[in-house]
């Protein structure tokens, strides 16, 4: 017998029916407030992360994980600069006030792990881990394949625009099985993931701590973009294509 649980259980967690279409989306975006975006509940349960490809990725491996929320698009522009408005945070990073100010849909950028992790504990939430946010791209899959490598054969996940001269606005391209968005080829996100040092190469390789990115960027080749590529990037450090998304845990 099919177990439907998850699959309800899920159903729960994503748009209600004022949200569904185009303008039912920009409805939602133009009231969107810090710490408000939709979330999806991912349920307990063990899921496959990693690759048989050792390059960039960890092993592949079966993780128990418990329940826990994650939001359903990157946090945007609007959210960050009402965050910055309330509390008077100053950022770390080199975001670009004018591009965000005219530009409201779009995830914001130019943020540090620090930023990124002060915006969530202001709005109640947390950075995912690594492996959460790879849990929700891969859509719950229990079973390995190879296709889930090889995220550029999954058009709902990759931006197949040739010309792509930036990020584009959250909702932009059609979301995953669970209604996970903008997980590929838009811009790379802060986990709470740290690289491990003896894998990194260079002589100053202690010298700075190094996070872990995911995601791939429409910076990025899309054949170079998966579900499970870990990139290791300075958490002091920003860049004008990383942003991020929030998580909680479901008893919260």
């Amino acid at each position: 017998m099919i177990n439907l649980i998850p699959p309800l259980i899920l159903l729960l967690a994503l748009f209600p029916p004022s949200m569904t279409g185009e303008a039912g989306q920009q409805g939602y975006l133009k009231q969107l407030v810090p710490g408000k975006s939709r979330m999806i509940l991912i349920p307990a349960g063990e899921y496959y992360t990693g690759s048989r490809t050792p390059e960039g990725h960890s092993p592949l491996t079966k993780r128990k994980f418990t329940s826990f929320y994650i939001d359903i698009h990157p946090v945007t522009n609007l959210q960050y600069l009402e965050f910055l408005k309330q509390t008077g945070y100053k950022p770390e990073g080199k975001m670009d006030m004018v591009f965000a100010s005219g530009h409201p849909n779009h995830p914001v950028t130019g943020v540090t792990r620090k930023d990124a992790e002060s915006y969530a504990a202001f709005a109640g939430k947390r950075l995912p881990s690594e492996w959460e946010w790879e849990v929700a791209a891969r859509a719950l899959k229990k079973e390995y394949s190879e296709d889930l490598t090889a995220v550029y054969r999954d058009r709902t996940g990759v931006f197949f625009q040739m010309n792509r001269k930036q990020a584009a606005p959250v909702f932009s391209t059609p979301p995953n099985g669970i209604g996970f968005y903008d997980y590929i080829g838009n811009v790379f996100e802060w986990t709470t993931g740290d690289y491990p040092v003896d894998q990194l190469l260079g002589n100053h390789r202690d010298r700075l701590k190094i996070g872990i990115i995911r995601g791939g960027a429409w910076t990025n080749i899309r054949y170079d973009v998966t579900y499970s590529t870990r990139t290791p990037f300075a958490v002091a450090r920003s860049l004008p294509w990383l942003g991020f998304r929030c998580a909680k845990n479901a008893g919260n």
